[in-house]
């Protein structure tokens, strides 16, 4: 059985390279055009998968040739496709993102599939994590997380994109609940995003509802912050220059799960998932970008290396 368990999304990305990101009613010219393998669940797979944890990965897909072309890719890249659905009369998601100069960016997502993910929730809880987002039904990830309860298997929400019935309806029923600044602030119903991180601690402290759940609010350059009821933990980032930030939240969140199925506790996994997270924005791409275990252990190497006195 598999250590790690993913419910999630895949998606074509088609990116659009702009010196700048379109204002509302402006139009831009593309300075060039790709397309990527994508979606967070398939994002978070493969940055799982190449992090070498044993992983299954329940997806939707259209019956069509990028669906065709998404399945060959997530293979190549290692990541199981044998629970993945094809759909007759389906067309499979696209994600269309803007990227501009300094490499953020604008997407828009057309589900397409995606939306008709169902899952039947495991008669006995055998994977040590179970990571989920919110670019597949809501009903799905609930009776499938809901049925965990009372096993050993530690339930992680990816609360992105941002439903505030998300915040509602499933936030009760995970270990470990990952967003951003901006989503933060989204849940909490707060106009303006946390300044510092007493305001950002303050603010995620609301949004818990056991003792024992955590949110890890991640902060780009500023590094992630692990919040519970008793505890505050800070991974700062590693300095890096960004050419693509898109699919660096869903690095962080699929590496950080393969390392929790993989024995780590939670501060040591942050720690890998945000070096791993800092080499993604380094590439193009969101699945493309992802690195492999070595990638991280070497940076990782060369930091504890830099710290020994010589």
């Amino acid at each position: 059985m598999a250590d790690l368990t993913i419910l999630g999304s895949v998606n074509l990305d088609v990116v659009l390279r702009v010196a700048s990101l379109p204002r509302p009613g402006e139009t831009v010219s593309a300075t060039g055009s790709d397309h990527y393998l994508g979606g967070k669940g398939a994002n978070q797979a493969v940055a799982a998968a190449r992090s070498g944890v044993n992983l299954e990965f329940h997806a939707c897909l259209g019956d069509d040739e990028d669906g065709a072309w998404l399945i060959s890719e997530l293979e190549v890249l290692s990541v199981p496709s044998g629970d993945i659905e094809k759909l007759p009369s389906m067309r499979s998601g696209r994600a269309y993102i803007c990227v501009d100069a300094a490499g953020e960016n604008h997407i828009v997502v057309d589900a397409g599939a995606n939306a008709q993910l169902k899952v039947v929730p495991p008669k006995r809880a055998d994977a040590k994590v179970v990571l989920s987002q919110l670019e597949t039904p809501i009903e799905t990830t609930l009776a499938y997380c809901a049925s965990l309860a009372g096993s050993n298997t530690t339930a992680v929400l990816n609360a992105a994109p941002a439903i505030l019935r998300a915040r509602d309806d499933l936030f009760h029923v995970m270990n470990i609940i990952v967003m951003n600044e901006s989503e933060l602030a989204f849940y909490a119903e707060i106009e303006s995003l946390p300044e510092d991180i007493e305001d950002i601690t303050r603010i995620a402290r609301t949004l818990l509802s056991r003792a024992d759940q955590v949110i890890i609010v991640t902060c780009g350059a500023a590094g992630a912050l692990a919040i519970s009821r008793n505890h505050l933990h800070v991974t700062p980032a590693r300095r890096t220059k960004a050419r693509d930030t898109t699919g660096s939240g869903d690095c962080f969140c699929g590496t950080l799960c393969a390392r929790l199925a993989m024995g780590d506790q939670l501060d040591a996994a942050m720690q890998y998932a945000s070096i791993a997270a800092s080499l993604s924005v380094e590439k193009d791409g969101a699945a493309a970008s992802m690195p492999s275990r070595e990638d991280v252990e070497l940076i990782i190497f060369e930091m504890e290396s830099e710290e020994v006195p010589g």
